[in-house]
Protein backbone atom coordinates (compact mmCIF):
# COMPACT_ATOMS: atom_id res chain seq x y z
CA UNK A 1 0.00 0.00 0.00
CA UNK A 2 1.29 3.81 -0.43
CA UNK A 3 0.07 6.72 1.56
CA UNK A 4 -0.37 9.76 -0.53
CA UNK A 5 2.58 12.79 0.56
CA UNK A 6 0.67 15.27 0.37
CA UNK A 7 -0.61 17.89 2.89
CA UNK A 8 -3.34 19.91 3.13
CA UNK A 9 -2.37 23.77 3.17
CA UNK A 10 -5.47 24.37 6.01
CA UNK A 11 -5.26 24.43 9.59
CA UNK A 12 -7.39 20.84 10.07
CA UNK A 13 -7.50 17.93 7.86
CA UNK A 14 -8.26 14.15 8.14
CA UNK A 15 -7.15 13.59 11.43
CA UNK A 16 -9.43 16.23 13.22
CA UNK A 17 -11.34 14.60 15.93
CA UNK A 18 -14.85 15.47 16.21
CA UNK A 19 -14.24 17.44 19.48
CA UNK A 20 -12.42 19.61 17.64
CA UNK A 21 -14.31 19.82 14.50
CA UNK A 22 -17.39 20.68 16.64
CA UNK A 23 -15.65 23.44 18.67
CA UNK A 24 -15.05 25.13 15.49
CA UNK A 25 -11.25 25.70 16.93
CA UNK A 26 -8.66 25.69 14.69
CA UNK A 27 -6.03 22.76 14.81
CA UNK A 28 -2.76 21.71 13.35
CA UNK A 29 -3.01 18.68 11.00
CA UNK A 30 -2.31 15.32 11.71
CA UNK A 31 0.07 13.39 9.17
CA UNK A 32 -0.82 10.02 8.05
CA UNK A 33 0.56 7.03 7.24
CA UNK A 34 2.56 6.26 4.13
CA UNK A 35 3.06 3.14 2.21
CA UNK A 36 4.47 2.14 -1.02
CA UNK A 37 1.75 -0.25 -2.50
CA UNK A 38 3.04 -3.92 -3.87
CA UNK A 39 3.95 -4.18 -7.41
CA UNK A 40 3.19 -7.78 -6.79
CA UNK A 41 -0.41 -7.63 -5.10
CA UNK A 42 -3.75 -8.17 -7.47
CA UNK A 43 -5.19 -6.19 -9.95
CA UNK A 44 -7.31 -5.03 -13.58
CA UNK A 45 -10.58 -3.64 -12.86
CA UNK A 46 -10.71 -0.89 -10.53
CA UNK A 47 -13.73 2.06 -10.69
CA UNK A 48 -15.68 3.48 -7.87
CA UNK A 49 -18.62 2.06 -5.44
CA UNK A 50 -22.03 1.21 -5.36
CA UNK A 51 -25.60 1.28 -6.12
CA UNK A 52 -29.20 2.78 -6.72
CA UNK A 53 -31.55 2.27 -4.20
CA UNK A 54 -33.09 -0.27 -7.51
CA UNK A 55 -30.23 -1.79 -8.47
CA UNK A 56 -28.94 -5.21 -6.54
CA UNK A 57 -26.17 -6.13 -8.52
CA UNK A 58 -23.86 -4.73 -5.04
CA UNK A 59 -20.88 -2.66 -5.86
CA UNK A 60 -19.99 -0.80 -3.38
CA UNK A 61 -20.32 3.12 -1.59
CA UNK A 62 -22.13 5.62 -3.98
CA UNK A 63 -22.27 9.14 -4.70
CA UNK A 64 -25.32 14.50 -7.33
CA UNK A 65 -24.14 16.93 -9.58
CA UNK A 66 -19.93 17.03 -10.46
CA UNK A 67 -18.71 18.52 -13.07
CA UNK A 68 -16.80 17.35 -16.09
CA UNK A 69 -13.08 16.72 -15.54
CA UNK A 70 -11.31 19.94 -17.55
CA UNK A 71 -9.51 17.77 -20.06
CA UNK A 72 -11.37 15.12 -21.79
CA UNK A 73 -10.38 12.07 -20.38
CA UNK A 74 -8.61 9.93 -23.35
CA UNK A 75 -7.72 12.48 -25.83
CA UNK A 76 -4.04 12.42 -24.73
CA UNK A 77 -1.91 9.82 -25.76
CA UNK A 78 1.34 8.20 -24.09
CA UNK A 79 4.39 9.09 -25.19
CA UNK A 80 7.47 6.53 -24.44
CA UNK A 81 9.96 8.90 -24.09
CA UNK A 82 10.42 11.74 -22.07
CA UNK A 83 10.53 15.37 -22.73
CA UNK A 84 14.30 16.07 -24.06
CA UNK A 85 15.22 18.63 -21.71
CA UNK A 86 12.29 18.53 -18.95
CA UNK A 87 13.88 17.86 -15.69
CA UNK A 88 12.28 15.84 -12.43
CA UNK A 89 10.10 17.53 -10.88
CA UNK A 90 10.85 17.62 -6.91
CA UNK A 91 7.72 18.71 -5.79
CA UNK A 92 5.06 16.80 -7.80
CA UNK A 93 1.25 18.41 -8.02
CA UNK A 94 -0.49 20.91 -8.68
CA UNK A 95 -2.76 22.60 -7.10
CA UNK A 96 -6.99 23.37 -7.62
CA UNK A 97 -8.87 25.98 -5.29
CA UNK A 98 -12.25 24.85 -4.43
CA UNK A 99 -14.99 26.36 -6.46
CA UNK A 100 -16.35 29.20 -4.44
CA UNK A 101 -19.76 28.52 -2.67
CA UNK A 102 -22.80 29.84 -4.47
CA UNK A 103 -23.64 33.69 -4.57
CA UNK A 104 -19.83 34.16 -4.95
CA UNK A 105 -19.69 33.90 -8.39
CA UNK A 106 -17.08 36.98 -10.03
CA UNK A 107 -19.11 39.55 -10.53
CA UNK A 108 -22.31 38.86 -8.75
CA UNK A 109 -23.41 41.31 -6.37
CA UNK A 110 -25.88 41.45 -2.61
CA UNK A 111 -26.75 43.40 -0.79
CA UNK A 112 -25.85 43.96 2.65
CA UNK A 113 -29.12 42.55 4.18
CA UNK A 114 -28.90 39.56 1.68
CA UNK A 115 -25.31 38.79 2.61
CA UNK A 116 -25.76 39.05 6.32
CA UNK A 117 -28.40 36.70 5.81
CA UNK A 118 -26.67 34.18 3.89
CA UNK A 119 -23.95 34.37 6.35
CA UNK A 120 -26.20 33.46 8.54
CA UNK A 121 -27.59 30.63 6.95
CA UNK A 122 -24.84 28.98 5.05
CA UNK A 123 -21.77 28.53 7.06
CA UNK A 124 -18.61 29.26 4.62
CA UNK A 125 -16.17 27.20 6.22
CA UNK A 126 -12.53 26.42 5.89
CA UNK A 127 -11.69 26.82 2.15
CA UNK A 128 -10.14 23.11 1.14
CA UNK A 129 -7.33 22.56 -2.19
CA UNK A 130 -6.66 19.55 -3.40
CA UNK A 131 -3.58 19.29 -4.01
CA UNK A 132 -3.33 16.74 -7.18
CA UNK A 133 0.07 14.45 -7.40
CA UNK A 134 1.83 14.32 -9.83
CA UNK A 135 0.67 13.46 -13.20
CA UNK A 136 -3.34 14.14 -12.56
CA UNK A 137 -4.99 16.48 -13.83
CA UNK A 138 -6.99 19.02 -11.33
CA UNK A 139 -9.79 17.77 -9.77
CA UNK A 140 -13.02 18.65 -11.15
CA UNK A 141 -15.13 20.30 -8.43
CA UNK A 142 -18.94 20.99 -8.23
CA UNK A 143 -20.37 24.21 -7.95
CA UNK A 144 -22.79 23.61 -5.52
CA UNK A 145 -20.96 21.13 -3.56
CA UNK A 146 -17.46 23.50 -2.57
CA UNK A 147 -14.89 21.18 -0.86
CA UNK A 148 -14.07 22.81 2.57
CA UNK A 149 -12.16 20.59 5.62
CA UNK A 150 -15.30 20.85 7.88
CA UNK A 151 -17.19 18.97 5.10
CA UNK A 152 -14.68 16.60 3.93
CA UNK A 153 -14.26 15.95 7.48
CA UNK A 154 -17.50 15.17 8.23
CA UNK A 155 -17.89 12.79 5.27
CA UNK A 156 -14.67 10.89 6.34
CA UNK A 157 -17.04 9.98 9.63
CA UNK A 158 -19.82 9.01 7.45
CA UNK A 159 -17.79 7.17 5.13
CA UNK A 160 -16.61 4.71 7.99
CA UNK A 161 -19.82 4.97 10.13
CA UNK A 162 -21.40 1.22 9.80
CA UNK A 163 -24.53 2.76 11.53
CA UNK A 164 -25.53 4.14 8.21
CA UNK A 165 -26.57 0.33 7.13
CA UNK A 166 -29.90 -0.82 8.55
CA UNK A 167 -28.07 -3.70 10.99
CA UNK A 168 -24.97 -1.21 11.65
CA UNK A 169 -22.63 -3.78 10.18
CA UNK A 170 -21.68 -1.93 6.99
CA UNK A 171 -20.10 1.22 6.00
CA UNK A 172 -18.38 2.31 2.68
CA UNK A 173 -15.02 1.40 3.92
CA UNK A 174 -16.33 -2.36 4.41
CA UNK A 175 -16.24 -2.78 0.60
CA UNK A 176 -13.88 0.23 -0.05
CA UNK A 177 -11.10 -0.40 2.09
CA UNK A 178 -8.21 2.33 2.03
CA UNK A 179 -5.74 -0.52 3.35
CA UNK A 180 -6.94 -2.77 0.32
CA UNK A 181 -6.18 0.53 -2.35
CA UNK A 182 -10.05 1.43 -1.43
CA UNK A 183 -11.23 -1.90 -3.00
CA UNK A 184 -11.55 -5.03 -1.78
CA UNK A 185 -9.82 -8.40 -2.06
CA UNK A 186 -13.02 -10.60 -2.80
CA UNK A 187 -14.52 -11.03 -6.42
CA UNK A 188 -18.04 -9.73 -5.67
CA UNK A 189 -18.66 -8.09 -1.83
CA UNK A 190 -20.82 -9.33 1.07
CA UNK A 191 -23.43 -6.49 2.10
CA UNK A 192 -25.82 -6.76 4.61
CA UNK A 193 -26.83 -10.24 6.62
CA UNK A 194 -23.85 -11.43 4.49
CA UNK A 195 -26.12 -11.01 1.06
CA UNK A 196 -23.29 -11.65 -1.80
CA UNK A 197 -23.52 -8.82 -4.79
CA UNK A 198 -22.65 -9.80 -8.54
CA UNK A 199 -20.24 -7.36 -9.10
CA UNK A 200 -17.02 -6.10 -7.62
CA UNK A 201 -16.28 -3.71 -5.33
CA UNK A 202 -14.31 -0.93 -7.72
CA UNK A 203 -11.72 1.37 -6.21
CA UNK A 204 -12.89 5.16 -4.67
CA UNK A 205 -9.11 6.19 -6.05
CA UNK A 206 -9.13 8.86 -8.60
CA UNK A 207 -13.17 8.55 -8.44
CA UNK A 208 -13.32 11.67 -8.74
CA UNK A 209 -12.54 11.82 -12.21
CA UNK A 210 -14.97 9.76 -13.59
CA UNK A 211 -17.72 11.03 -15.93
CA UNK A 212 -20.18 8.07 -14.49
CA UNK A 213 -19.82 5.93 -11.87
CA UNK A 214 -20.74 2.42 -11.10
CA UNK A 215 -19.88 -0.49 -13.26
CA UNK A 216 -22.89 0.25 -15.51
CA UNK A 217 -22.74 4.31 -15.52
CA UNK A 218 -25.97 4.46 -13.73
CA UNK A 219 -24.77 7.41 -11.54
CA UNK A 220 -23.82 10.37 -13.05
CA UNK A 221 -21.88 11.81 -10.01
CA UNK A 222 -20.20 10.75 -6.93
CA UNK A 223 -22.83 12.75 -5.21
CA UNK A 224 -25.73 10.75 -6.50
CA UNK A 225 -23.40 7.77 -5.79
CA UNK A 226 -22.91 8.12 -2.10
CA UNK A 227 -26.88 7.39 -1.35
CA UNK A 228 -27.00 4.51 -3.79
CA UNK A 229 -25.67 1.45 -1.83
CA UNK A 230 -27.87 2.95 1.42
CA UNK A 231 -30.96 1.31 -0.01
CA UNK A 232 -29.32 -1.61 -2.02
CA UNK A 233 -30.47 -4.48 -0.44
CA UNK A 234 -27.65 -6.12 -0.67
CA UNK A 235 -25.68 -3.96 0.32
CA UNK A 236 -26.79 -1.87 3.65
CA UNK A 237 -30.53 -2.90 3.41
CA UNK A 238 -31.66 0.35 4.91
CA UNK A 239 -33.79 2.85 3.44
CA UNK A 240 -32.43 6.69 2.79
CA UNK A 241 -35.56 8.09 5.20
CA UNK A 242 -34.24 5.58 7.84
CA UNK A 243 -30.86 6.38 7.23
CA UNK A 244 -31.53 9.82 7.93
CA UNK A 245 -33.41 9.45 10.82
CA UNK A 246 -30.88 7.25 12.36
CA UNK A 247 -28.13 9.64 12.14
CA UNK A 248 -29.88 12.93 13.37
CA UNK A 249 -31.32 10.94 16.65
CA UNK A 250 -27.32 11.14 17.20
CA UNK A 251 -26.96 14.57 18.87
CA UNK A 252 -23.23 15.36 17.57
CA UNK A 253 -24.47 14.65 13.95
CA UNK A 254 -27.15 17.15 14.13
CA UNK A 255 -24.73 19.89 15.12
CA UNK A 256 -21.67 18.95 12.71
CA UNK A 257 -24.54 18.91 9.73
CA UNK A 258 -25.63 22.38 11.09
CA UNK A 259 -21.90 23.35 11.30
CA UNK A 260 -21.28 22.60 7.59
CA UNK A 261 -24.66 22.53 5.55
CA UNK A 262 -26.27 25.18 8.00
CA UNK A 263 -29.47 22.97 7.73
CA UNK A 264 -30.23 19.23 9.83
CA UNK A 265 -29.12 15.82 8.61
CA UNK A 266 -30.64 15.27 5.13
CA UNK A 267 -30.14 13.05 2.34
CA UNK A 268 -28.17 15.31 -0.23
CA UNK A 269 -26.04 16.92 2.62
CA UNK A 270 -24.86 13.39 3.31
CA UNK A 271 -24.20 12.48 0.00
CA UNK A 272 -22.53 15.59 -0.58
CA UNK A 273 -19.90 15.34 2.38
CA UNK A 274 -18.89 11.83 1.48
CA UNK A 275 -18.41 12.77 -2.26
CA UNK A 276 -16.29 15.67 -0.34
CA UNK A 277 -14.55 13.32 1.21
CA UNK A 278 -14.16 10.61 -1.69
CA UNK A 279 -12.59 13.84 -4.37
CA UNK A 280 -9.50 13.76 -1.81
CA UNK A 281 -8.44 9.90 -2.51
CA UNK A 282 -6.33 10.49 -5.84
CA UNK A 283 -3.15 8.48 -6.60
CA UNK A 284 -0.08 9.32 -8.95
CA UNK A 285 3.37 10.52 -8.61
CA UNK A 286 3.49 6.68 -9.99
CA UNK A 287 6.92 5.67 -11.69
CA UNK A 288 5.34 6.47 -14.89
CA UNK A 289 4.33 9.72 -14.02
CA UNK A 290 7.75 10.61 -12.90
CA UNK A 291 9.20 9.00 -16.17
CA UNK A 292 7.35 11.57 -18.08
CA UNK A 293 8.21 14.73 -15.79
CA UNK A 294 12.00 13.39 -17.34
CA UNK A 295 13.27 10.85 -14.98
CA UNK A 296 14.81 8.77 -17.49
CA UNK A 297 15.29 5.70 -14.61
CA UNK A 298 12.13 5.73 -12.84
CA UNK A 299 10.68 2.87 -15.44
CA UNK A 300 13.02 -0.47 -15.92
CA UNK A 301 14.10 -1.65 -19.42
CA UNK A 302 10.88 -4.35 -19.50
CA UNK A 303 8.61 -1.52 -18.32
CA UNK A 304 9.53 0.72 -21.24
CA UNK A 305 9.45 -1.93 -23.84
CA UNK A 306 5.63 -2.60 -22.02
CA UNK A 307 4.95 1.13 -22.46
CA UNK A 308 6.13 0.88 -26.35
CA UNK A 309 3.80 -2.20 -26.80
CA UNK A 310 0.91 -0.36 -24.58
CA UNK A 311 0.49 2.09 -26.76
CA UNK A 312 1.32 0.85 -30.15
CA UNK A 313 -1.40 -2.37 -29.22
CA UNK A 314 -4.34 -0.27 -29.03
CA UNK A 315 -4.61 -0.66 -25.14
CA UNK A 316 -4.25 3.15 -25.19
CA UNK A 317 -7.30 3.77 -27.23
CA UNK A 318 -9.34 2.86 -24.30
CA UNK A 319 -7.15 3.12 -21.18
CA UNK A 320 -5.90 6.59 -22.62
CA UNK A 321 -3.27 8.71 -19.89
CA UNK A 322 -3.35 10.46 -17.54
CA UNK A 323 -6.36 8.75 -16.11
CA UNK A 324 -5.54 5.31 -18.08
CA UNK A 325 -9.66 5.28 -19.17
CA UNK A 326 -12.01 6.91 -21.40
CA UNK A 327 -14.86 5.86 -18.96
CA UNK A 328 -16.74 5.07 -22.20
CA UNK A 329 -18.30 1.76 -21.93
CA UNK A 330 -17.50 -1.73 -24.10
CA UNK A 331 -18.32 -5.74 -24.02
CA UNK A 332 -14.85 -7.58 -23.22
CA UNK A 333 -16.98 -10.95 -23.33
CA UNK A 334 -16.05 -11.74 -19.69
CA UNK A 335 -18.96 -13.06 -17.82
CA UNK A 336 -21.09 -13.43 -21.49
CA UNK A 337 -21.02 -17.07 -21.33
CA UNK A 338 -23.49 -17.07 -18.46
CA UNK A 339 -26.54 -18.68 -18.28
CA UNK A 340 -28.10 -15.45 -17.39
CA UNK A 341 -25.53 -12.84 -17.93
CA UNK A 342 -25.28 -9.71 -16.39
CA UNK A 343 -26.53 -7.21 -18.79
CA UNK A 344 -24.29 -4.05 -17.54
CA UNK A 345 -25.28 -0.86 -19.84
CA UNK A 346 -28.31 -2.01 -21.43
CA UNK A 347 -29.63 -2.07 -17.42
CA UNK A 348 -29.23 1.52 -17.66
CA UNK A 349 -30.12 2.82 -21.47
CA UNK A 350 -32.04 -0.20 -22.49
CA UNK A 351 -30.28 -0.19 -25.71
CA UNK A 352 -29.22 -4.04 -27.27
CA UNK A 353 -26.79 -2.92 -28.51
CA UNK A 354 -24.98 -2.49 -24.57
CA UNK A 355 -25.08 -5.72 -23.68
CA UNK A 356 -22.61 -6.93 -21.71
CA UNK A 357 -20.71 -3.37 -22.05
CA UNK A 358 -19.36 -2.16 -19.03
CA UNK A 359 -17.70 1.06 -18.01
CA UNK A 360 -13.83 1.09 -19.06
CA UNK A 361 -11.73 1.06 -15.54
CA UNK A 362 -8.62 3.32 -14.92
CA UNK A 363 -5.50 1.03 -14.48
CA UNK A 364 -3.91 3.38 -12.21
CA UNK A 365 -3.63 1.03 -8.77
CA UNK A 366 -4.48 -2.01 -10.65
CA UNK A 367 -1.48 -4.12 -9.32
CA UNK A 368 -3.14 -3.61 -6.08
CA UNK A 369 -6.85 -3.64 -6.59
CA UNK A 370 -7.35 -7.03 -8.35
CA UNK A 371 -9.62 -9.48 -9.18
CA UNK A 372 -10.45 -7.90 -11.90
CA UNK A 373 -13.26 -7.41 -14.31
CA UNK A 374 -17.09 -6.21 -13.29
CA UNK A 375 -17.59 -9.93 -11.94
CA UNK A 376 -14.06 -10.28 -10.31
CA UNK A 377 -13.85 -13.47 -12.22
CA UNK A 378 -9.84 -13.16 -12.93
CA UNK A 379 -7.52 -13.51 -10.28
CA UNK A 380 -3.96 -12.16 -11.66
CA UNK A 381 -3.20 -9.38 -13.30
CA UNK A 382 -1.12 -11.81 -15.86
CA UNK A 383 -4.50 -13.67 -16.57
CA UNK A 384 -6.35 -10.27 -17.24
CA UNK A 385 -3.81 -9.05 -19.46
CA UNK A 386 -3.79 -12.82 -21.70
CA UNK A 387 -7.47 -12.21 -21.87
CA UNK A 388 -7.80 -8.64 -23.32
CA UNK A 389 -3.96 -9.61 -25.24
CA UNK A 390 -6.96 -11.63 -27.50
CA UNK A 391 -9.25 -8.48 -27.74
CA UNK A 392 -11.64 -10.05 -25.21
CA UNK A 393 -13.44 -13.38 -25.41
CA UNK A 394 -15.73 -13.94 -28.16
CA UNK A 395 -19.33 -13.56 -28.16
CA UNK A 396 -22.53 -11.97 -30.18
CA UNK A 397 -22.05 -8.38 -28.23
CA UNK A 398 -18.34 -8.09 -27.97
CA UNK A 399 -17.30 -4.73 -29.10
CA UNK A 400 -15.57 -4.04 -32.35
CA UNK A 401 -13.12 -1.66 -30.59
CA UNK A 402 -10.69 -4.72 -29.39
CA UNK A 403 -10.07 -5.73 -33.00
CA UNK A 404 -7.11 -3.47 -33.22
CA UNK A 405 -5.89 -4.97 -29.85
CA UNK A 406 -6.12 -8.71 -31.56
CA UNK A 407 -4.61 -7.88 -34.58
CA UNK A 408 -1.53 -6.73 -32.54
CA UNK A 409 -1.17 -10.43 -32.25
CA UNK A 410 0.39 -9.78 -28.81
CA UNK A 411 2.93 -12.25 -27.86
CA UNK A 412 3.75 -14.05 -24.74
CA UNK A 413 6.83 -11.84 -23.84
CA UNK A 414 5.38 -8.55 -24.62
CA UNK A 415 2.31 -9.37 -22.39
CA UNK A 416 4.99 -9.92 -19.40
CA UNK A 417 5.98 -6.77 -20.70
CA UNK A 418 2.76 -5.22 -20.35
CA UNK A 419 2.05 -6.55 -16.69
CA UNK A 420 5.30 -4.84 -15.64
CA UNK A 421 4.08 -1.76 -17.29
CA UNK A 422 0.73 -1.86 -15.61
CA UNK A 423 3.16 -2.04 -11.96
CA UNK A 424 4.31 1.27 -12.53
CA UNK A 425 0.90 2.54 -12.61
CA UNK A 426 0.64 2.32 -8.72
CA UNK A 427 1.56 5.66 -7.22
CA UNK A 428 1.03 7.21 -3.65
CA UNK A 429 -2.03 7.17 -2.20
CA UNK A 430 -3.48 8.47 1.34
CA UNK A 431 -3.64 5.62 4.00
CA UNK A 432 -6.29 6.64 6.41
CA UNK A 433 -7.75 5.40 9.71
CA UNK A 434 -10.84 5.44 10.47
CA UNK A 435 -11.64 8.52 12.56
CA UNK A 436 -13.39 8.58 16.43
CA UNK A 437 -17.23 8.67 15.55
CA UNK A 438 -20.17 10.94 17.07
Amino acid sequence: MLALPWKQTFCLVFGVSVAILMSGCPKPPVEEKAARPSTTGPAFGTETAAETPEATKGEGVGIADQAEPSAQPGKEGPSMEPPAEEKPQEQPGDEMKAAAPEGAAAGQEQTAPEAAAESQTVPQGTPFEVKVPLGLPPVPIPEDNPMTVEKIELGKMLYFDKRVSADGTISCATCHDPKMAWAEHLPTSKGIHGKVGERNAPTVINAAYATSQDWDGRAKTLEEQAVGPVANPIEMGHTIEGMVQTLDNIPQYQELFKRVFGTGVNAENFAKAVAAFERTILSGNSPYDRYRAGERDALTEAQKRGLKVFEESGCADCHAPPLFSTYEFYNAGIGMNKEKPDEGRKSVTGKEEDMGAFRVPSLREVANTGPYFHDGSVATLEEAVAIMAKGGIDNPHRSADFDTVRESEITAEQQKDLVEFLKALSGEFPVIEPPQLP
